[in-house]
């Protein structure tokens, strides 16, 4: 028997006084309707794009309020010209008065000591050239002074580090949380760094492009951005750790995708670039001194002890910190470093950090252990987790799962089910407590640590 199918009928008149059929239509939920909208506008890359542009400006405004507020009350220092007015003149403090020196006169042909101690003199040597010769290529572009330029040139390449960050999270897990991991970065306490005349906006930019190409297994546009790095940043230590992770992840991948001996070539030529990249300042300096070690002699001149003492500083910190609260001895001291160590390197190797995938895991954890073994504890901490932005993914609780596949690079089923690709209304409440807890911290830090107060004071 063939299957009955309904057919319209015609709508049947109605009687003169009946009262009219009550029309039903289906609910709509606004709960839904604003999913549907939400997700469409992070699906859309474009509107992905300017959405992240628009968080991006909009914190920096507010950073440009506080820093205008902030100035009424900052002094006059030798850093501050007496063209610099209002705003402008929160954006040359601090480092950028080192590199107003090298855009004004360029690096010291010989390195100057103290005529009585002979011990050497703190110099430009320390700071890499890229932002300051852009700096000066754009002041004689446009006729504009340093202040001008050189915030504007920070706060523009930080637009194009903010966007990189985005993709960068949504290739692993989801637009939805790159938005609001892009979000809390941008309104970090620190973040304010990315609109003065200082090098992290170039460095982030440069560091994102590196990533970039490294997770889509371009190894030779990695290799030359990272060349380009060691000319502005001191991180080619983390950035070749990486690399050789990525390379690692490769050659075992190459049972379902052979790797041939022109990629095996590119893969080491990304590595000796990010190796070449680490050499490249210490060799100019060498060159444009005659001194050998004129980098690092320059390095430890900034150091409480006037050389470099990997891990050391740390530990004498928290013999410090025992002492002073508790007068422990050095058990409590090497129980509250092993405390930091354990949180700040769990963050990115437990479970609740896989949806970042292998890329940007090496990174945070490379990067923590480059700063552990290289850095002075001090407040300028707040300013070098500006380039820790996946660990915004773990503070939001979206890094659980498996990373999304990378299409064309990574196999299906090496993705897994994110909590990240999960619609959570948590989420948004986690956010917007980040961020109110972020602008306070960023008051705090304009107010107490960029404020520069006479004659000396907490460096960012």
């Amino acid at each position: 028997m063939a299957d009955v199918v309904a057919q319209p009928t015609a709508r049947e008149p109605r009687e003169q006084g009946a009262p009219r059929p009550a029309v039903t239509t289906p609910a709509v939920q606004p709960v839904g309707r604003w999913r549907g909208m939400l997700h469409h506008w992070y699906a859309r890359p474009r509107a992905f794009i300017v959405g992240v542009l628009l968080i991006y400006f909009a914190a920096r405004l507010f950073s440009a309020v506080v820093l205008t507020i902030v100035v009424t009350w900052q002094q006059d220092v030798t850093w501050i010209t007496p063209e610099e007015h209002g705003y402008f003149r929160m954006t040359v403090l601090w480092d950028a008065f080192w590199y107003r020196q090298i855009v004004e006169d360029g690096y010291p042909a010989q390195m100057p000591l103290d005529p009585g101690s002979g011990r050497l003199w703190q110099n430009p040597w320390a700071f890499y050239p890229l932002f300051p010769y852009l700096t000066k290529f754009f002041m004689q572009l446009t006729g504009g002074g340093f202040a001008v330029v050189g915030s504007t040139l920070s706060l523009l390449v930080g637009a194009g580090a903010a966007v990189l960050i985005a993709i960068l999270l949504r290739d692993r897990v989801g637009p939805r949380v790159a938005v609001a991991g892009v979000t809390l970065w941008s309104t970090f306490m620190a973040a304010p760094v990315l609109q003065v005349a200082y090098t992290e906006s170039i460095a982030t930019f440069l560091l994102c492009g590196v990533l970039y190409f490294l997770t889509r297994q371009r190894w030779l546009a990695a290799g030359g951005v990272a060349l380009l790095t060691g000319i502005a940043r001191p991180i080619a230590l983390p950035l070749g750790f990486v690399g050789v992770v990525c390379v690692f992840f490769r050659w075992r991948a190459r049972h379902e995708r052979p790797v041939s001996a022109g990629e095996w070539l590119r893969m080491f030529t990304a590595l000796v670039c990010c190796g070449l990249s680490g050499l490249m300042w210490p060799v100019i300096a060498w060159l444009g001194t005659g001194v050998a070690t004129a980098y690092t002699d320059t390095m430890a001149a900034w150091r409480a002890v006037p050389r470099i003492q990997p891990f050391q500083p740390w530990w004498n910190l928290f013999q410090w910190l025992s002492n002073w609260l508790v007068g422990g001895g050095p058990v409590l001291a090497a129980l509250m470093l092993a405390g930091v160590v354990l949180l700040t390197f769990g963050l990115v190797l437990g479970p609740w950090a896989r949806a970042l995938g292998p890329e940007l895991r090496a990174w945070s954890f490379g990067y923590a252990l480059y700063l552990f073994a290289s850095l002075d504890p001090s407040t300028s901490i707040y300013r070098y987790m500006i380039m820790q932005f996946p660990i915004a993914v773990i503070l939001l609780g979206r890094g659980w799962g498996g990373p999304r596949p990378i299409p064309g690079v990574d196999p299906p089923e090496v993705g897994g089910s994110t909590v990240a690709e999960r619609y959570d209304r948590r989420l948004w409440w986690v956010l917007g407590i980040g961020v109110v807890l972020n602008l306070l911290l960023q008051w705090w830090w304009i107010n107490v640590i960029w404020h520069f107060t006479p004659p000396s004071d907490y460096p960012p």
